[in-house]
């Protein structure tokens, strides 16, 4: 217990100095001017109410996306599936698939789409020109593996399309993680850069993807039925942000699960909204998880995920 807190205290020293760093230079001012916000969903219920401190925690399919050197932790083949009920009509679906290949390590295949809904088309006058239905889609193909009983190292490749009505965009991006599990501890570490890839590029104008670092600590205690969490994340278009989160497994049956994210500097959509919260059930060889997140005046999302193990 005694090394999580100091790794705790470790990433926060990091956040500061990331932050004052970044201050520094106003790359926090870059809000929103990377393209493929798709890449920053996160995905998993029960990555995301643990408050989406999950880089040095993963261990299943979601792994794909928190840090694929996790997938050197899973034994057996995996599906997954989740759904994520945004706000304003927003949905988002992800299906992936883990294949353990004997001693040469994890595959997986994973694919999400993001469907903004119907929204409204004219022209440059007003006149109204019907409807159009923007959509966003990502296929990716993940390998981990672990290197001995404490180093895990993975990698994900993957490509991205949007389209907004008779426009569209591509772009390939990479994410590279590892994971140390301090020998004799519980205490394991994570880290993974994300989104290392092409510009996409709308008609005349190019967009970067939102390359973000992931860094953090998790810990095992009471025989594994309690997790602790933290992370800190430092995205290049937008402020460094904290995550901490834990998980109560009861009569390894139940999951109770809660977290919250703060983001240096404030959350813009109030305090409340890094708020996390969440539920799993283990029946056999399912994992059905439940995630809840309220984002201020834009309301509240909801995700679910099941994970079958065979």
């Amino acid at each position: 217990m005694q090394r999580f807190i100091l790794a705790v205290l470790a990433i926060f020293f990091i956040a500061v100095i990331v932050t004052n760093q970044s201050t520094a230079v106003n790359i926090h001012e870059d809000a929103g001017t990377r393209g493929a916000q798709l890449l920053k969903i996160a995905v998993g219920a029960k990555a995301v109410g643990m408050g989406e401190s999950h880089v040095a925690a993963a261990d299943d399919v979601y792994a794909t996306y928190w840090n694929p050197a996790g997938l050197g932790y899973v034994e057996t083949n995996q599906l997954g599936f989740m759904h994520n009920e945004w706000f304003e009509g927003i949905r988002y679906e992800f299906l992936g698939y883990v294949q353990p290949l004997s001693n040469i390590g994890t595959m997986a295949a994973t694919i999400s789409y993001i469907s903004m809904g119907e929204l409204d088309k004219t022209d440059e006058t007003g006149k109204d020109m019907g409807q159009f239905h923007p959509y966003d889609i990502l296929i990716g193909l993940s390998f981990g593996r672990k290197l001995n009983d404490v180093i895990s190292f993975g990698i994900n490749a993957k490509f991205l399309r949007e389209q907004i009505d008779e426009e569209n965009a591509q772009a390939f991006a990479a994410d590279i993680g590892g994971i140390y599990a301090i020998p004799n501890s519980n205490l394991v570490l994570g880290a993974n850069v994300q989104h290392i890839g092409t510009k996409m590029k709308f008609i005349s104008e190019s967009y970067s993807l939102p390359l973000n670092l992931k860094f953090g600590a998790a810990y095992r205690l009471i025989d594994g039925t309690l997790t602790l969490a933290a992370e800190v994340n430092r995205p290049v278009d937008n402020d460094v942000s904290l995550g901490f989160g834990a998980e109560y497994k009861l009569k390894g049956i139940i999951n109770f699960r809660t977290g919250y994210i703060y983001t240096m500097g404030g959350n813009d959509l109030g305090a409340v909204s890094g708020l996390r919260a969440g539920l799993g059930v283990d029946i056999r060889s399912y994992k059905l998880d439940y995630a809840f997140v309220p984002y201020g005046d834009l309301g509240q999302a909801h995700r679910i995920s099941l994970i079958a193990s065979f």
